[in-house]
């Protein structure tokens, strides 16, 4: 993990042994969340670690309602908004508003939502991206809004074609729920969501949306 100001879930994920005893190189391969509330500093930071690319998984509505403030013009960055024009809301929220907000209810659309992710076309055009750049060299960064479910399913896709073993990436997926401080983060997460749906939320149905769930990337 490395600690920046406001850039949230920024890690460096390489350093795995591999079945066939090597070692995913360090430096390479960074997930994060979004840059849309990076301070100066992290700017800064940012740029001094020369990143050759980002693949941004977000939909064009999450770009447009927090854009990125970072990268610069030297960095390559990878979107696509194919079959996602028009959309309102994301996936997650929208399903909020549909949702009786039970944990139970929460955690089931999570299930799916896992079963659905790695076959959207929009972001297998993406991680198709992602992994082309890899094979260029250089740094790069992928990351979704938060820097967990689309990030996660890519990340492990990343490993295990990298010959990492399945418990190993699935150990650096879970690893968010440590990355993220969720407790001190949630009412701020909560109001913002309350704001954007205009509705009441249960910070206990939320948590299942909001952390991860090894049982997702498993199913």
């Amino acid at each position: 993990l490395i600690d920046f100001e406001r850039v949230l879930n920024f890690r460096d994920f390489g350093g795995w042994d591999t079945v066939d005893g090597g070692k995913v190189a360090r430096g390479k391969l960074f997930r994060s969340a979004a840059f849309s509330d990076a301070s100066e500093a992290d700017i800064a930071r940012l740029d001094a670690m020369g990143m050759r690319f980002l693949v941004d998984l977000r939909r064009p509505e999450e770009r447009r309602h927090e854009p990125n403030r970072w990268p610069g013009e030297t960095t390559r960055v990878f979107i696509n908004d194919q079959g996602a024009e028009g959309v309102a809301l994301p996936p997650h929220l929208a399903a909020l508003l549909q949702s009786d907000l039970s944990a139970r209810s929460v955690y089931d659309y999570m299930m799916s939502l896992y079963r659905e992710i790695p076959f959207d076309p929009r972001l297998i055009n993406l991680y198709r991206d992602w992994f082309r750049e890899m094979g260029e060299g250089g740094a790069g960064v992928i990351h979704c809004a938060a820097g967990k479910d689309r990030t996660g399913i890519g990340c492990a896709l990343t490993l295990l074609a990298l010959g990492v073993e399945e418990e190993t990436f699935f150990a650096d997926y879970e690893f968010t729920n440590a990355a993220v401080d969720l407790e001190k983060r949630m009412p701020k997460i909560q109001a913002r969501m309350e704001e954007r749906l205009g509705r009441k939320l249960d910070s206990a149905a939320l948590r299942p949306m909001l952390g991860v769930e090894v049982d997702y990337l498993r199913n």
